[in-house]
């Protein structure tokens, strides 16, 4: 077991024995149909993580009634019509010797839906971060709501499913009841603390009628809100105990944040790792049910450390798999370092499904693909070729592991003496150190797969054709535009990567131009003003930011609050005279002279690094190109331009 001697121990959660204690987390993927039945794609999502070595599969919690659907995209738990399909999901994934548990849900006062159809409350008032209000629940509405937990609780029991869990976490209906702040009615179901855990002690009871006593049943409970108006952690262990002692709970799958506060649901990098841990260990000192942790735990060390210290009896892990499936495989063969880590950007994952889109991955393609690009799947090129691969980005990387993967001769020519590219600037910024495991995984796979790699090597059309390739491949990035206003060659005028890579003398008083609204503006905006400087930053766009994954923007947010940082949206720079420069209002036209700054930095778009690709075009018997060599984007598109002319060579 490679030292992980209590993550590979077999654990009991009732009647059923799981192989391992490794808890793939339930979250919405987005990746069923929005007529309400299970897909063969949301299946297999599900059926690659068991596959990957997952003792337990959660599915995530899908809709008790109608009015229930936090998205279109929910399975209508209450139709008996789900149940062949969700047959497909227990069959596969018990192929693999995992057990899997299905979720139950009520959205409540929390939708994904932009304007919903009508939102239920124990009281009529909205959730604080949400615009919509709701509709006050009446008491048929609560016995509709609490039969459509137990019908869809059968519906798992008869599709094959191995336990369900209940939702009293950060979304939905059954924690808005408990709260003291959402919960301010006066009959049966509001009040005392008794009366506010009737709903879900009567929906618990329903389900325990329908699917007998030796039936798993859990339960996903937030332990801390999180806010300035909800409870803490003391309540969440008085909530958790009060449930323990109704006798009819399995477990307590750990839980943090809401709505209000979803930077600590589904936390970023910003977020240290582990910090949950202290929770989960509370919530052992307090119970006997067993425990599953969570949040931010990122690899089987760590992971191993909580299960050694008796925090916790198993570990949930929800992004860690998304990037990695086959991260429990790889710890226990005793392979932990080639395991892809997940760097918490948001961006692939919860970003997406926030959208109602199919979950991704920004450095796994294979995620929510798994029937096309998942395990398995890649298969060795029926004829072997000597490719070239000109450029040691992530675009670059990427291409070379897939070609070498399937058998191609791979060299790599990095101009530099080091592998990474442009990642190797990004992680400069604040909070931004995790991207550096994109390049670092990939550089550990090219290195074990036998590529070739050029360093300090000026690729030319002579050098490269001297190679003989069967096949090039250019992955030679990009570079920063030019804006194109008066002023912007004065020696006291740089681009965002003029700073990053130190040739930019920065002085006290600093003016940033930012048309990209992501963390070249944000985050240089942040780091210089970390450094003491006064920074005003101006953007076109309707706030700085503006594109950043929510739940980063608002921990940045609540970061740059605190610095000595002015901003101005909705404004672009047109001019710069030596230390002033001149704004215009992009809606009104007027313009405005802003004085004194020693500095001028700027983020514009970047432009594709092509001459090369042009010069060998027609020249080569296959010639293509991947990642900002091709348009300058992110990181996911790096990769996928990747994976995809990889398997196509």
């Amino acid at each position: 077991m490679s030292g992980f001697s209590h993550l590979f121990t077999p654990f009991s959660i009732g009647n059923v024995t799981v192989k391992n204690r490794i808890v793939f987390l339930p979250h919405f993927n987005a990746l069923s149909s929005e007529d309400g039945m299970p897909t063969e794609r949301d299946a297999l999502y599900f059926a690659e993580r068991a596959k990957g070595g997952a003792g337990l599969i959660i599915m995530y919690g899908i809709a008790c009634t109608l009015s229930g659907k936090m998205s279109q995209k929910f399975i209508h738990g209450w139709d008996p019509q789900i149940v062949p399909g969700l047959s497909q999901y227990a069959e596969l994934v018990h192929q693999h010797g995992s057990k899997i548990f299905g979720q139950i849900n009520h959205g409540g006062h929390t939708t994904l839906q932009n304007p919903p159809q009508l939102l239920f409350a124990p009281t009529q008032m909205p959730e604080p971060s949400s615009p919509f209000n709701t509709k006050e629940m009446e008491i048929e509405d609560i016995q509709e709501v609490i039969e459509g937990f137990a019908k869809t609780a059968l519906h798992f029991k008869m599709a094959g499913f191995d336990g369900v869990e209940i939702k009293v976490a950060h979304d939905g209906l059954l924690r808005s009841f408990v709260s003291e702040f959402f919960n301010r009615r006066t009959d049966q179901y509001g009040g005392s603390f008794e009366n506010r855990l009737r709903f879900p002690l009567e929906v618990i009871q329903a389900i325990r009628d329908a699917v007998g006593d030796d039936y798993p049943l859990g339960i996903r409970l937030c332990l801390d809100e999180y806010t300035s108006w909800g409870y803490g952690l003391d309540f969440g262990l008085k909530l958790a105990k009060a449930f323990e002692e109704t006798g009819q709970v399995t477990y307590i799958n750990t839980d943090a944040g809401t709505f209000s506060s979803f930077y600590m649901e589904i936390p970023p990098a910003a977020v240290p790792k582990g910090f949950a841990v202290h929770m989960s260990a509370s919530l052992k000192d307090t119970i006997k049910l067993p425990v599953i942790a969570f949040g931010r735990i990122n690899d089987p060390v760590q992971a191993e450390k909580i299960l050694a210290d008796g925090q916790a009896d198993l570990i949930g892990m929800a992004r860690p798999l998304i990037a990695d499936p086959e991260l429990p495989n790889k710890a226990m063969r005793g392979d932990a370092d080639d395991v892809r880590a997940c760097i918490h950007c948001n961006d692939g994952c919860i970003f997406q499904v926030m959208q109602e889109k199919a979950i991704r991955c920004i450095h796994n393609p294979a995620a929510g693909r798994e029937k096309t690009l998942g395990i398995g799947t890649l298969m060795p090129a029926a004829v072997k070729k000597r490719v070239v691969v000109i450029g040691g980005g992530v675009a670059g990387l990427k291409v070379s592991e897939i070609a070498a993967l399937r058998g191609h001769q791979v060299t790599l020519i990095e101009k530099s003496g080091q592998l990474g590219g442009q990642v190797l600037l990004a992680s400069k910024l604040p909070y931004r150190d995790q991207l550096l495991e994109v390049p670092s995984h990939l550089i550990k796979r090219v290195n074990r797969l036998g590529v070739e790699v050029l360093y300090n090597t000026e690729a030319t059309e002579a050098n490269v054709r001297s190679l003989q390739p069967d096949a090039v491949v250019i992955a030679t990035g990009s570079y920063s535009g030019k804006l194109n206003i008066p002023g912007i060659d004065q020696d006291n005028v740089y681009n965002v990567y003029d700073v990053l890579q130190g040739k930019a003398a920065i002085g006290d008083r600093v003016l940033l131009i930012d048309r990209g609204g992501h963390y070249k503006g944000a985050g240089m905006a942040e780091l210089l003003a970390s450094q003491g400087k006064h920074v005003h930053i101006v953007t076109p766009l309707l706030f700085v930011g503006e594109n950043l994954e929510p739940s980063n923007r608002a921990l940045l947010y609540q970061r740059i609050s605190k610095l000595d940082i002015e901003m101005t949206p909705h404004v672009e720079a047109v001019s710069i005279h030596g230390r002033d420069a001149v704004i215009q209002h992009v809606y009104s036209g007027k313009e405005q002279r802003l004085s004194g700054y020693d500095t001028f930095i700027y983020v514009t778009y970047n432009h594709s690094n092509e001459a090369l690709y042009h010069a060998l075009k027609g020249k080569c018997k296959e010639v293509y190109r991947v990642g900002d060599s091709a348009a300058p984007r992110m990181i996911e598109q790096a990769v996928w331009d990747g994976e995809e002319i990889g398997r196509k060579l």
